[in-house]
């Protein structure tokens, strides 16, 4: 009886890891899974936490999270930046805050009652992504999908991106015990990441922090302290070049390549960059002085209100894209008001006045300047420490699997997030809350096992 008792809940654990992926396509639909597995067999398990030494102190984990929801529970009560009569914004909410430590409770318990998570996640997870990457293969083929972008049952087609990406990281992490064969499963995993993000979901920000990544990944491998503990220069090479070969001819075969949504972020840019320097050159020019005063007197008199009129359409100056040109609206408004209170923000709910009335989103598309506009530098830092999580868990590992976890999710999120507020979202919140607790339990398993 026990033994079919203990099939049960490895059953269960790899039900759990299993919502952990297929989530990327399920959205928050996979909470009925997540349930099953990581929340009903909790109380069954307890036995497991007992008399267990954990190498990696909880308090790694707790502290950075910790402070992060204090201080953001504490000035969503008392610090919100709007009137008793102004619309509350739907994000962020003490029903979404509460969520979020509820996932990293989940994430915690349940990943520290595996056996041997270290050992199941290295065997499993890399082929439930190829398993999600058929699946998203099949959406994108089968024409489900918006325009040339597939979500699934996700809100935003962001997700798949990210998701997909961050556990393909998380898989190089203990990259030196790894065979040969785990090796090369993983480099096609890196390849694959390149074809969700560039071309089945289209995501222009993941797809840079991907380039971030991958840049990461190159110079540890010409470092010499590194080159056996993560992976080599053609490993990632070799991803680079697959991915976008695959890329390439799935545009071709669906006219919906990387181009249809790539090209106008490469047109914005070069765009911005002859602007900059006409604009540099006109500045220093021998001319520009004599006739600066003249300028600056004829616009005291009647050019502020044709200045002010045209302020709005400044964006669609440098772009066509109607995304970037939003994005550029948005941030320099936020800049604005970021300098009117630098240190402590406008208010935790400050963005329903500022972009919500205005733009009609939710945040401003930045995560680094929703965190200054609503709470400051304070606010900033504290939210760069909670970002940090994977570096503070990962204690006791080497220092190249501290990078590679770290670069894989904090480094990758923290440059997705300068083009999206991923973290003022529900999902994307609630998702890291929970990884963050199956990170903790991850670095304590990797501790744990011997070598092989």
């Amino acid at each position: 009886m026990k033994t079919h008792i203990d099939r049960l809940w490895h059953a269960s654990d790899i039900l759990f890891l299993t919502g952990l992926a297929v989530a990327l396509f399920l959205g928050s639909k996979v909470t009925p899974l997540l349930v099953v597995a990581g929340v009903l067999p909790i109380p069954f398990l307890l036995h497991a936490l007992k008399n267990r030494h954990y190498r990696v102190s909880i308090w790694t984990l707790l502290a950075p999270f910790g402070t992060y929801f204090a201080y953001s529970l504490y000035v969503l009560f008392f610090f919100t930046g709007l009137e008793a009569t102004d619309p509350r914004p739907v994000n962020p909410s003490l029903e979404s805050y509460s969520i979020a430590i509820a996932m990293l409770a989940v994430g915690l318990v349940r990943s520290l009652q595996f056996r041997d998570l270290a050992s199941l996640f290295r065997r499993l997870m890399p082929w439930l992504l190829v398993a999600c990457f058929t699946v998203l293969s099949y959406m994108m083929f089968a024409g489900i999908r918006d325009a040339c972008r597939v979500r699934g049952l996700a809100p935003w087609p962001f997700i798949p991106a990210l998701l997909f990406s961050t556990i393909t990281f998380i898989c190089l992490v203990g990259w030196e015990r790894l065979a040969e064969r785990e090796r090369w499963v993983r480099v096609g995993l890196l390849a694959l990441s390149i074809v969700v993000s560039t071309t089945y979901t289209g995501s222009r920000g993941v797809a840079v922090a991907q380039v971030g990544v991958f840049g990461v990944l190159a110079l540890l491998s010409i470092l010499h302290s590194f080159r056996k503990s993560t992976p080599r220069l053609y490993h990632v090479a070799t991803a680079a070049i697959v991915g976008a070969v695959v890329s390439a001819l799935i545009g071709l075969a669906t006219d919906c390549g990387p181009a249809s949504r790539f090209s106008s972020t490469v047109e914005t840019l070069i765009r911005m960059s002859s602007q900059l320097t006409a604009a540099y050159e006109e500045n220093n020019s021998p001319s520009h002085g004599a006739t600066a005063p003249e300028a600056v007197q004829t616009s005291n008199n009647s050019e502020p209100a044709a200045a002010t009129s045209s302020e709005p359409n400044q964006s669609t100056e440098v772009t066509d894209d109607a995304s970037i040109g939003l994005r550029l609206a948005m941030w320099e408004t936020s800049l604005t008001a970021i300098q009117e209170n630098p240190v402590f923000g406008h208010g935790s709910l400050y963005l329903q006045k500022l972009i919500h009335a205005k733009y009609g989103f939710e945040h401003n598309h930045n995560q680094y300047l929703t965190w200054l506009v609503t709470g400051g530098l304070l606010q900033l830092v504290l939210g760069l420490i909670f970002l940090a999580i994977p570096w503070f868990v990962s204690k006791g590992l080497s220092t190249a699997d501290r990078i590679l976890l770290t670069t894989g999710v904090s480094l990758f999120w923290g440059i997705a997030m300068m083009f999206d507020s991923f973290l003022n979202l529900k999902f994307y919140t609630h998702y890291f809350c929970l990884l963050c607790g199956v990170l903790y339990a991850l670095s304590n398993s990797m501790q744990e096992r011997a070598p092989t």
